[in-house]
């Protein structure tokens, strides 16, 4: 898939945290989420380190030299299986294109191409949370609903 005329992707540096933890905050409030205090210092910091030591992956479109849109690359272990003995899985976390430049194929260029590194990195499986915006776009690129969809404890709230 070509990238729409005008834009550019990068890879994204840890000078970029700010603009991920922002993109990030507009994806949740996009979604009807409601955002914790703090979250721009945690989400910042988490980025700058994660970029920096390699836990976090993910690629910047521009145009004009201002970002527009990203998409980012994290790495999960699994226990290997003979069909996929790397250990790892890849899950594509925080596509989000800024709202005056989607419709132009961003958000499914900058997936492809944060797939594109998976595969390059030797990954066999990767999975990611589909906001309903994106939902049909996931599918058409080949992406299945799980059978058994994901159950999560607050563990701040569990007693044993």
């Amino acid at each position: 898939m070509s990238l729409p005329e005008g834009c550019a992707l990068r890879v994204a540096t840890p000078a970029d945290a700010p603009a991920l933890a922002r993109f990030r905050a507009a994806m949740f409030s996009d979604m009807g989420a409601a955002l914790e205090d703090g979250w721009e210092l945690c989400w910042t910091a988490y980025f700058e380190a994660a970029l920096t030591d390699g836990r976090y992956w993910a690629l910047l479109a521009e145009v004009g030299g201002v970002p527009v849109a990203c998409a980012g690359l994290m790495l999960f272990p699994i226990v290997p299986l003979p069909s996929d003995p790397s250990g790892l899985r890849a899950h594509v976390q925080g596509v989000y294109t800024v709202p005056e430049q989607r419709g132009r194929g961003l958000g499914e260029a900058l997936t492809r191409a944060v797939l594109a590194e998976a595969q390059r990195r030797g990954l066999k499986s990767a999975n990611l949370n589909a906001a309903i915006m994106g939902r049909q776009i996931y599918e058409r690129m080949g992406f299945e609903e799980t059978k058994y969809p994901e159950m999560r404890l607050n563990l701040g709230a569990w007693t044993a």
